[in-house]
């Protein structure tokens, strides 16, 4: 009996401290926050890490390494300087097209046209002058006709036959008549001036 007293004095005395609900849960949320907090880095650093390969990969893929492809990046890069060159080069070319064209636009066009209008002028003086050959050229022929008809109405006789004629004494009456009719009979030809086609020979001499 006095073993059970002494119990429950001390339960009387001493109860056990009943603790609310919501201080239990204000425990475990803090625990589980802390426990959270404690693994962002982690997966922070592990994320980073995976990251940096990934890249670290793809360059390994995009950037090649020079050991191995030397002679096709030095075969490369003298390719672009000589089209470099040549880029250089027509530029200058161009520019060089530019500046004569516009020399021959402001300079030569000018001077062709001046040409064109005196060679319109020597085209007219070589009409003229083709003309002029044709005027002689048909001079020529009409007396060249004549010749030829001179020569076979007095060549139609022998030489010997025309000295005995000419020895003998033909009357005056005769002579007369003929020579007239001779006369009546020629007619010169139509022959141009030369100072009408040259009117500079005209001019007296220095």
């Amino acid at each position: 009996m006095a073993a059970a007293a002494g119990a429950a004095e001390r339960a009387g005395a001493d109860p056990p401290a009943a603790c609310p609900s919501g201080a239990d849960s204000g425990n475990v949320s803090q625990s589980h926050s802390s426990a959270s907090g404690l693994g962002e880095p982690e997966e922070e650093d592990a994320w980073e890490a995976s990251l940096g390969a990934t890249a670290a990969a793809y360059s390994a893929y995009l950037l090649a390494d020079r050991s191995l492809f030397s002679e096709q990046i030095e075969s490369l890069d003298k390719s672009l300087e000589d089209l470099l060159t040549r880029v250089d080069e027509f530029v200058g070319m161009l520019d060089m097209i530019r500046s004569d064209s516009s020399q021959v636009v402001n300079e030569s066009i000018p001077q062709i046209y001046t040409k064109a209008t005196e060679m319109r002028q020597i085209y007219r003086k070589i009409d003229k002058l083709e003309a002029f050959v044709k005027m002689i050229g048909n001079s020529v022929a009409g007396l060249e006709e004549r010749v030829i008809k001179a020569e076979t109405d007095l060549g139609a006789f022998p030489s010997t036959f025309k000295k005995i004629l000419h020895t003998i004494s033909i009357p005056s009456f005769l002579n007369k008549s003929s020579s007239s009719r001779q006369q009546t009979l020629y007619e010169p030809p139509v022959l141009f001036k030369t100072e009408d086609y040259f009117p500079c020979l005209n001019e007296a001499p220095y």
